[in-house]
């Protein structure tokens, strides 16, 4: 019978700590923006499907698309224009001075075949998902422009989205595409799951 207390008083502590707990997420408030959303669009919306997401639009968008895009340190170079966005930034590699474009086309098949017809005398490789499945297109010019840079296009297989890589070396044009040029999963353009 001594026993009792040892047992009794820590299952009451633990009854009473659970039940204050579960009062307080009953009790709670819950946020009625989003209530059912499991998805976060690129644009701040949340909703219950990346289906209900608009297809990235804008600087804004392309910084999305691209995390490693900084509007603020990059510019359109072409601010009078209309169309899907195109940004351009300078970085610098080795001290070789490397110009990355982010940009959009107005649908993918037509920006494909514009790329595919750009680097007709380049090397296409394709850029696999974890699962195989083909996610982006690498194209990469064999020699030099006329002007003298070494170029590189990416662009999502199912999004139109692209990214250029200008430089005066082939060296300095791939390692700048691996340090400055992050693209989200394609999986995820248009919004990410938050539960």
């Amino acid at each position: 019978m001594a026993r009792t207390p040892y047992i009794v008083v820590p299952l009451l502590v633990a009854v009473a700590l659970s039940g204050a707990t579960g009062a307080r997420m009953l009790l709670s408030e819950p946020d009625p923006a989003d209530a059912g959303a499991t998805v976060e669009c690129w644009d701040g919306l949340r909703t219950d499907s990346l289906e209900n997401c608009s297809r990235p639009r804008s600087e804004e968008g392309l910084a999305w698309v691209f995390p490693s895009l900084d509007t603020a340190e990059c510019e359109d170079p072409h601010p009078d224009r209309t169309g899907p966005a195109k940004v351009e930034c300078e970085e610098s590699i080795g001290r070789k001075p490397v110009t990355i474009r982010y940009g959009a086309v107005g649908e993918v098949e037509g920006g494909r075949s514009y790329f595919e017809k750009t680097y007709a005398d380049g090397a296409r490789a394709e850029a696999k998902a974890p699962d195989g499945s083909v996610n982006r297109y690498v194209w990469r010019l064999p020699e030099p422009t006329p002007s003298g840079d070494w170029v590189l296009t990416s662009m999502y297989r199912e999004h139109p989205f692209f990214v250029t890589v200008e430089a005066p070396t082939a060296r300095a044009r791939d390692r700048a595409f691996k340090r400055f040029v992050e693209m989200r999963d394609p999986g995820e353009v248009r919004g990410t799951v938050i539960r």
